[in-house]
């Protein structure tokens, strides 16, 4: 089905943020991972060795508190990652870690969400890739100000 040309950009945006998440659950459905649960993991193996707060996957993700506690509840619950309140400076600060027994399973979620933006980018050259990056970048920064 292609898309006319008198499409906004941001209904553009929203139609291929749509239809990722609709091939993101067909890929890996299987794992029992949403979409923005999958971008918690990402973002924990990104950082894997580091202490990660709560407040850190609130700024990452742009979402709220009561956002980031339900994602991370749900992923607790399925055994992918694990909280802890281990600050040694303040032991309010909350810390979130991938569970070390689910290797395994994260390198396979890893490589399925790999296979998928792949899919995605797939029309797009590396270069128009890096741009498109870029782009989105700039116009979140300025969303976010």
């Amino acid at each position: 089905m292609a898309m006319k040309d008198t499409h906004s950009p941001c209904f553009l945006m929203k139609m291929i943020t749509d239809r990722a998440s609709s091939l993101f659950m067909q890929e890996i459905g299987d794992l029992g991972i949403t979409p923005a649960q999958s971008r918690v993991l990402m973002y924990l193996d990104r950082r894997r060795g580091e202490a990660v707060s709560q407040r850190d996957l609130e700024r990452h993700l742009c979402v709220s508190h009561t956002t980031v506690k339900g994602l991370l509840q749900r992923l607790e619950e399925k055994g992918w990652v694990r909280t802890a309140f281990d600050d040694s400076k303040d032991g309010r600060v909350k810390h979130v870690y991938l569970a070390d027994e689910l290797e395994t399973r994260h390198s396979s979620a890893r490589e399925d969400i790999r296979r998928m933006e792949e899919r995605v980018l797939s029309p797009l050259s590396a270069e128009e890739q890096e741009q498109l990056k870029q782009m989105l970048s700039r116009v979140l920064d300025k969303l976010l100000e």
